[in-house]
């Protein structure tokens, strides 16, 4: 059993391999935009089976004092409407798709709002959504300094929708966070952008939410143009699938150290972008299935790793690991400067430390691949409490002994029973 404390968590090694099965949370992505839709959808709406974690709690917590009558239930999250308040504080943590779907909200909710969060937070990519929300007619104005960065102060109206050009370049979550708001104003929301946007299957994932609840968006054939029609929502149940985002670590164990792995909860043909990581693990030469309930993955990988991650970016941390072992390139990582962490940055270097020959370029990771050598890291690792890289830290003491990560709790922000997981799954190995 691995301990933590001052020193960090000791996480498993695996020798001989992995082998089990583990059930995955449910997909955050998911979750925030359904809470978002219920909650305007009003009485009759229901999020079944969402994630129970940091993020989608904190936005709960947030939409609730903004007046939405939500009550979150053992099967799930219920909706009741909404009661006028006049204002409130509101503190989104490192929750960087909460914040931005918040925030235009905030902007058509009559009254004064201040919204903030984590020093990370602050640093994150907001300023093309409030710009446009600006342009739309809301009035959004920072507290420090000239530039539209948290904490912001929102002096909400009602907006009546249209059109409005938008930067999208740095985040498909600012387009997400406006086709949700469009869906609920008078004359609904055409957002056009100068180029397509990274991720766009998140943007596929928003689009499904608000199909649910009755409103169609539709995307021009450039994939520039995304128009919702306005009215508001209607009454809706959805259930969340399961996270391929969180299903990429245990398969990645996989493709390190060997053995089995069954992912329960995740469907095969999900619209997740991270779902990609079956076909990268597949050219990688593992094998896949998929089983009644999930996914069965065997490795290890025995050929380079060769991936473009533009369209999923929350499968580096854990392909960087695989890619180190296996070799291998991966691209289009150029903005992952501003998630949780620089997580590019961040992964290298502990790589590296870990005696992993890595590089990296602008957007680009690459390794000959090759395991370390015999000695061990010889200090803990910090995630940068980011709970990527924590997991992904995990999947690389799958292949390297004694690794310790400190402030290991971070993983509560999508997977609070993650540690407890991973131990499982390691041991069966053994």
């Amino acid at each position: 059993m691995s301990g933590h404390g001052e020193g960090g968590r000791v996480v498993p090694h695996a020798p001989r391999g992995v082998k089990g099965r583990v059930r995955v949370p449910s997909s955050k992505s998911v979750t925030q935009r359904a809470l978002v839709a219920a909650a305007l959808a009003g009485p009759g709406s229901a999020v079944r089976s969402p994630l129970d974690a940091e993020d989608p709690r904190l936005l709960f917590a947030a939409l609730r004092q903004a007046g939405f009558l939500l009550d979150w239930q053992a099967d799930g999250i219920v909706a009741r409407g909404r009661d006028r308040v006049a204002g409130g504080e509101f503190f989104l943590g490192n929750n960087g798709t909460g914040a931005r779907f918040l925030l235009a909200q905030l902007a058509a909710l009559p009254g004064r709002w201040v919204l903030d969060g984590s020093e990370r937070l602050r640093e994150r990519p907001l300023a093309p959504l409030a710009a446009a929300l600006v342009r739309l007619g809301a009035r959004i104005e920072p507290m420090r300094g000239a530039a539209l960065a948290l904490p912001l102060a929102v002096a909400g109206r009602p907006l009546a929708g249209g059109e409005v050009a938008l930067d999208a370049s740095s985040s498909s979550q600012f387009v997400s966070a406006l086709l949700l708001l469009g869906a609920a104003l008078p004359a609904g929301l055409a957002v056009r952008l100068a180029a397509p946007p990274p991720s766009r299957p998140y943007l596929d994932l928003t689009a499904d939410v608000l199909e649910v609840f009755g409103a169609r968006v539709v995307a021009d054939a450039s994939g520039t143009v995304f128009t919702v029609p306005g009215g508001g929502l209607a009454a809706a149940e959805i259930t969340v699938e399961g996270d391929w985002s969180a299903a990429a670590f245990p398969l990645a164990a996989a493709a390190v150290a060997g053995g089995a792995v069954e992912v329960v909860g995740v469907r095969c043909t999900s619209r997740q972008g991270d779902a990609a990581v079956l076909a990268v693990l597949e050219r990688a030469g593992c094998r896949w299935t998929a089983s009644r309930e999930g996914v069965v993955l065997a490795g290890p990988a025995t050929r380079p790793v060769a991936a473009d991650l533009r369209d999923a970016p929350d499968l580096f941390p854990a392909l960087a690991v695989v890619t180190a072992l296996a070799g291998g390139r991966l691209d289009g990582l150029q903005g992952l400067a501003a998630k949780e962490s620089d997580r590019l940055a961040v992964m290298a270097r502990h790589l590296a430390a870990l005696g992993f020959a890595v590089e990296t370029g602008e957007g680009w990771f690459a390794a000959p691949g090759g395991r370390p050598g015999p000695a061990g890291p010889t200090a803990p690792l910090d995630p940068a409490a980011d709970h990527r890289i924590a997991m992904a830290l995990a999947v690389a003491g799958c292949a390297v002994p004694g690794v310790r990560v400190l402030g290991p709790g971070c993983v509560a922000k999508s997977w609070p029973g993650f540690w407890d997981a991973w131990e499982a799954l390691v041991a069966e190995g053994v």
